[in-house]
């Protein structure tokens, strides 16, 4: 049986590479990169969310975490290494399953923040970041 789309929203702040230059904040600070709105209806539901962050290592090695809030709750995060040499440029992927989420109208943010003091890395793009719903 063929799935329905019930509902789909996306952010695409750019779509390629050095199209964005957003210095990535030392932890606990976190930037916002990407945000859409999307209505759930009735449980049970899955929101699938996919994004994916075009990253540069500026200054030393170290690691990046990405997190997917739902409103205000963290709801998944990853982790990322970056160096500054030889392996400048990183296209982290991410893609999460959120179930059973509360029916009504919910905000989903994608974002980025530094973990390692002492280096430096940028969002250079591309930044996409999706969400669907299908039966």
């Amino acid at each position: 049986m063929a799935q329905q789309l019930i509902a789909y929203n996306a952010s695409v702040p750019t779509p390629v590479t050095d199209g964005a230059s957003i210095p990535i904040p030392i932890t606990p600070a976190g930037v916002g990169i990407a945000s859409f709105r999307l209505t759930v209806p009735g449980v049970p539901n899955f929101v699938d969310l996919k994004g994916l962050v075009g990253i540069r290592g500026d200054a030393g090695t170290g690691s990046v975490l990405l997190r997917i809030f739902r409103d205000n709750n963290v709801i998944y995060y990853s982790r990322q290494g970056f160096e500054a040499g030889f392996e400048k440029y990183y296209s982290i992927p991410v893609q999460f399953t959120d179930a059973n989420v509360t029916p009504g109208v919910h905000d989903y943010t994608l974002s980025i923040e530094n973990l390692t003091p002492g280096t430096s890395a940028t969002v250079i793009g591309p930044i996409a970041f999706s969400g669907f719903i299908t039966t």
